[in-house]
């Protein structure tokens, strides 16, 4: 099984399907770049000024929500790591899954993908 195959799983083909080929490559920067550092979740929404990008729209949803997640999960890896010895192992799990999670969020976007978080996804659609 492949990671292709995996994040298939995650892709919300409707939204894919309303990305043209030229948005994408010619966003695909402010597209990938805030998966992998999720304070600069605004980039896509500062690039497309006109505001017609699905693309940017799409992925600024996604990013500012990713942030927002990050943020819980630094809060919850300082507070039990705090804990002697399962502290730090739970630290270590949840700091590998979010690094994991960043990067195939990253390489889905790359790959032209709509990647939408599990559970949570749908939830913001300020952009």
């Amino acid at each position: 099984m492949n990671i292709d195959n995996i994040l298939e799983n995650f892709n919300d083909r409707e939204t894919a399907c309303r990305f043209s080929g030229v948005d994408v490559r010619k966003n695909i920067l402010v597209g990938v770049i805030p998966y992998l550092v999720p304070i600069l979740f605004f980039l896509p929404v500062l690039v497309d000024k006109e505001r017609k990008s699905v693309f940017c729209k799409f992925h600024a949803n996604q990013q500012f929500t990713w942030f927002l997640l990050t943020a819980v999960i630094e809060l919850v890896k300082h507070i039990i790591g705090i804990i002697p010895l399962i502290g730090g192992l739970v630290y270590a799990v949840l700091a590998l899954a979010e690094l994991l999670i960043g990067v195939s969020l990253a390489y889905g976007t790359y790959k032209g993908k709509a990647l939408r978080l599990p559970f949570i996804g749908d939830l913001i659609d300020i952009f």
